[in-house]
């Protein structure tokens, strides 16, 4: 892509060098610019797999990835819409995961010594990698942990959605092919 306000800010933390050698060194992992502005985002590495939305096919996934499948009741307290809550009280209510296992959201999940937020959305399971010292950072050490951590994804291989984020901000062989080259 040629656009020069576009590749100062792609390029504006990491070097076109730095990120081709990431793109060679991760089977599926995809790092992902930041949106930035009042998005509120940060960079990131993301993986995502898809799903046949079964509640066989999601237990079977999060079991190969050893991801806990916590039920959740029926009559966990969940926000109404509409009603205004603190900061405090909103983290109370329980995450639950969409599609027909009334599940809590992953969120934060150690893979392998390793942290990496997973979230559940329908059809796909996406894995997202920051540094922990510093979130919405990728660092050499997130790099690191993303090999290990695709260990787990090997099984899941054919079930891989790349591109992970169907846009210009996850570099992807569609989006930047000169990369894997």
């Amino acid at each position: 892509m040629n656009d020069e306000r576009w590749n100062r800010y792609l390029f504006e933390r990491h070097s076109r060098a730095e990120i081709a050698e990431w793109a060679r060194r991760l089977r599926y992992f995809r790092f992902c610019r930041a949106y930035g502005g009042h998005a509120g985002d940060g960079d990131r590495l993301l993986a995502a797999i898809a799903l046949a939305g079964t509640v066989p096919d999601i237990r079977e996934v999060l079991g190969i990835l050893g991801i806990a499948a916590d039920p959740v009741p029926v009559d966990a307290p969940q926000p109404i819409p509409g009603v205004s809550y603190t900061a405090e009280a909103f983290e109370r209510f329980v995450r639950i995961a969409p599609g027909p296992l009334r599940i809590r959201q992953p969120g934060h999940v150690t893979l392998g010594g390793h942290t990496v937020f997973v979230y559940l959305h329908p059809g796909r399971l996406e894995l997202s990698m920051s540094d922990v010292e510093s979130p919405f950072e990728v660092t050499q050490a997130v790099i690191l942990s993303a090999e290990a951590v695709e260990a787990f994804l090997l099984p899941l291989a054919n079930r891989l959605i790349d591109p992970p984020q169907a846009d210009r901000n996850c570099l992807s062989p569609a989006t930047y092919p000169e990369f894997w080259l």
